[in-house]
């Protein structure tokens, strides 16, 4: 007898596309962990400000009226890429650009020199199927346009990460095993779900975030960042017309301790000086 599973994470970030659906991916990951932390430790400097909204919707472009929305695309990413709007090229202000500040920026996305059209991010793929790492990527011509080394930048900018890319094996890229054989399978997505990590899902032209499965017809659970709320897709499937080609996985590392509450702190000392008077007294009467 086999027995339907479904898991789904909790208060995941649901985002309006924002100059980019990669960088808006990007962007819920990141607001996810700012909101909770992982593994016990705190990463709330992810999106700067205090925590993370749980959503944009509705946006209107220009207006910046969330947090998330300077993490994600920055003004300054705006002015220096985006001046010809959605699909154009060719742009780009002349260098020197704004010091770099968001996850567009850093991802390439946008951006000509990266070969990037407005909206537009580049991810590259191992074709045997294998993960891509970020320290595979590291000092390559692809470093500079690839959406997984901007990631990894931005986590890094934030003050969280490894600070190492050349040994960096905490983000990698991968085909989905429907795709290419020996890539990436839903019982790996299952796992990365278990352990509490949302992965950026790749469709052929568009990006997303995955954060639950159901076993009961191979179901994904995503957010689009087209409409707000909970939608599905199969595994390996179509979704808005376009194939399930690959994923990014991301496992945060570099957080802070969770700071423990003043008031626990008094009642941990209490039992602790509790603790030392009794020992204490019991020492003294094995004197007597």
């Amino acid at each position: 007898i086999s027995y339907a599973k479904q898991v789904i994470l909790s208060e995941v970030p649901d985002y309006d596309w924002w100059y980019g659906c990669s960088p808006t991916a990007a962007g819920m990951l990141v607001g996810y962990y700012d909101i909770h932390g992982y593994d016990g430790l705190r990463y709330d400097n992810l999106v700067p400000g205090d925590k993370a909204e749980l959503s944009t919707f509705s946006s209107t472009e220009g207006g910046w009226q969330y947090k998330a929305q300077y993490a994600i695309a920055s003004p300054e990413h705006v002015k220096d890429f985006y001046s010809g709007g959605y699909g154009a090229s060719r742009d780009d202000v002349d260098p020197p650009y704004h010091n770099f500040n968001s996850l567009a920026d850093f991802m390439g996305t946008s951006q000509d020199s990266a070969g990037n059209s407005n909206g537009a991010t580049t991810f590259y793929f191992y074709k045997n199927g294998s993960p891509l790492y970020v320290a595979d990527i590291c000092g390559t011509i692809y470093q500079n346009s690839s959406g997984l080394y901007g990631i990894w930048e931005y986590i890094n900018y934030r003050g969280y990460g490894t600070h190492n890319p050349v040994d960096d094996r905490t983000m990698f890229n991968q085909y989905v095993d429907t795709y290419i054989s020996g890539g990436f399978r839903l019982n790996d997505f299952m796992s990365e779900i278990d352990n509490g990590r949302a992965v950026i899902i790749h469709l052929d032209g568009h990006s997303m975030l995955g954060y639950g499965y159901d076993t009961e017809g191979n179901i994904i659970y995503v957010h689009d960042t087209w409409s707000e709320g909970d939608h599905t897709m199969t595994w390996g499937g179509t979704y808005g017309g376009m194939q399930h080609i690959g994923v990014t996985c991301v496992h945060i590392t570099g957080g802070s301790p969770v700071p423990i509450p003043h008031s626990i702190m008094l009642i941990g000392s209490g039992f602790f000086l509790l603790l030392i008077f009794a020992k204490r007294k019991d020492s003294v009467r094995s004197e007597t």
